[in-house]
């Protein structure tokens, strides 16, 4: 884990919001090509912060020393021969303590945290990270705000494809209106003039 990790993500979810923000006002104006374009950047941004939180998390990951097993005495009986006063040999039983090792199931980890020492658990997770941050350079931080510049300048990029992709639709839109306008008016000025000539050339019928 590293800083540069942390920024990313911070950076990500600010895009997230923002490209989230713009998708509702593509729906509320119905503009269903500009919504399908950021639906799809909405989706890769969020693969990528997915992405970003697994590698945080594998790094935050801690596996502390293995358990030291436990032995226990444990009484067997041993057969060893004992001399008796008629010079005969007698084998005898006898107890005799052994001491084998205990299976996997039966270990018992020693100390409080099992580590041997009784700080607590997270102590070593703490100073592993202090020391991760305390390696960060000057030329890490100039790679981090590299790539803060150039996905600004994606994103800028992005936004004038798309406001000329808006300009194109008005205009194809008001072609249209013109021409509608235009037709509604001839239309209009057509049935005037079919209307004028029928009236003048009326004449009164004469009784006779």
């Amino acid at each position: 884990m590293s800083k540069f990790e942390w920024m990313e993500l911070e950076t990500l979810s600010s895009e997230i919001t923002h490209t989230q923000s713009r998708l509702d006002a593509a729906r509320a104006t119905k503009n269903l090509g500009l919504v399908q374009l950021l639906e799809r950047e909405l989706a890769d941004v969020l693969e990528k912060r997915a992405q970003v939180l697994a590698d945080i998390t594998k790094g935050l990951g801690f596996t502390g020393p293995k358990a030291k097993p436990v032995i226990k005495p444990v009484h067997q009986l041993e057969q060893t021969p004992v001399e008796q006063p008629e010079n005969r040999s007698v084998r005898q039983l006898r107890q005799v303590p052994v001491e084998p090792w205990l299976s996997a199931n039966e270990v018992q980890p020693q100390g409080p945290n099992a580590t041997g020492s009784n700080g607590p658990a997270g102590t070593s997770t703490e100073k592993g990270d202090n020391s991760m941050w305390d390696k960060l350079t000057a030329a890490d931080l100039e790679r981090v705000k590299r790539g803060l510049a150039a996905r600004r300048s994606e994103m800028l990029a992005r936004h004038a494809d798309e406001l000329k992709a808006l300009e194109g639709e008005q205009r194809e839109i008001d072609v249209i209106e013109q021409a509608i306008a235009a037709f509604t008016q001839k239309f209009k000025m057509t049935s005037i003039a079919e209307v004028i000539p029928l009236e003048g050339e009326r004449v009164p019928v004469q009784a006779g």
